[in-house]
């Protein structure tokens, strides 16, 4: 097996968390079990799966005398929520650089879902305007050299995390999944996950390799276009496998995204999304958000009617998000 990488770990969550079989919805739909891993109860400032990555990440940080944390997201982002949580465990500063149209700050009425929790965790919120989350980054970049101009130490986490130190977080996640599925007896025949910045699933792929599963991952993107989200992918595959002492190259047509549950785009419900929340809820107890979480579930649902058959199993990775339900409020309360 290759080396682990020589970069000192920070410990923030708790594993494993459970995988579940979801009966009553594998009942209603027929067709493959299907299960759930819980990693939206990682523990940390409401859970969620990012917290596998900056186990490497701020490891990483702390390694390079770090004293700040600067990373970047939409305003809906669980990855800055759960980065200024875990910087406040380590004493780092946080300073999330937000994508907002108008380069201004939220009022006191927009303080609700994750950006509620960043108030209270008392990051650092700098709002630049920008049209794309490419251009979010370079505004980052820009924010991080003003902070070094001013003696700092700042450490740049790309928005979601994804890079090969952030994909490295994944690594125990895929060892988890064979560990409980041996124990409950049954075989992996899809790993399914709401694809964002593509950090995850470039962790489940890498995984995969580390650890000689050979699960197949499918990513529903939420934000960016199949191609552009291939890319991500494979750059981030081949520079993590480096860093754990191995060759991995994967192809972007070997990259298995889907785009049928995007909708109108990133954080905007689809009428899919929202009857997977009301139908997990209902039926399961368990609750998703429309921007991430609910749209992977459509997809789970579609492709169990569709392309998976009775005897099959599929491992829905449930990566948190519950925060922002309450940005949706309205769209909720309908259902």
């Amino acid at each position: 097996m290759p080396h682990r990488p020589n970069i000192r770990l920070a410990t923030f969550g708790s594993y494993p968390t459970p995988l579940e079989e979801l009966q009553a919805l594998s009942k209603i739909v027929g067709g493959p079990r299907i299960w759930v891993k819980r990693d939206d109860l990682t523990g940390v400032a409401m859970g969620g799966s990012k917290t596998r990555a900056l186990n490497t990440l701020l490891g990483d940080a702390l390694s390079n005398g770090a004293d700040t944390i600067v990373t970047c997201g939409p305003v809906t982002s669980n990855h800055i929520r759960i980065t200024a949580a875990c910087a406040n465990r380590l004493g780092l500063e946080a300073l999330l650089v937000i994508k907002h149209p108008y380069g201004e700050s939220l009022d006191e009425q927009g303080h609700q879902g994750n950006m509620l929790l960043n108030h209270v965790l008392g990051a650092r919120l700098e709002y630049v305007s920008a049209d794309s989350l490419s251009d979010l980054e370079l505004a980052m970049e820009g924010v991080a050299e003003t902070l070094r101009s001013e003696g700092k130490k700042p450490y740049v986490i790309p928005g979601g995390g994804c890079s090969p130190m952030g994909a490295l977080g994944y690594l125990e996640l895929v060892a988890e999944l064979a560990r409980q599925s041996n124990q409950y007896g049954f075989k992996i025949d899809a790993i399914l996950c709401a694809s964002g910045s593509g950090c995850i699933q470039s962790g489940l792929i890498l995984g995969n390799a580390y650890h000689h599963t050979a699960y197949p991952v499918i990513g529903v993107t939420i934000n960016r276009s199949i191609g552009e989200l291939a890319a991500r992918i494979s750059r981030e595959v081949r520079n993590a496998a480096v860093l754990a002492g191995f060759d991995l190259r994967v192809q972007s047509g070997d990259i298995c995204i889907l785009d049928n549950y995007l909708g109108e785009g990133y954080a905007i419900p689809t009428e899919a999304a929202m009857s997977a929340i009301k139908l997990l809820a209902q039926q399961e107890g368990l609750l998703l958000d429309p921007c991430y979480t609910g749209k992977a579930m459509a997809g789970v649902l579609d492709l169990a009617k569709t392309r998976f058959t009775s005897g099959q199993n599929i491992v829905f990775i449930h990566t948190g998000g519950l925060p922002g339900m309450f940005n949706y409020s309205k769209e909720l309360s309908r259902l």
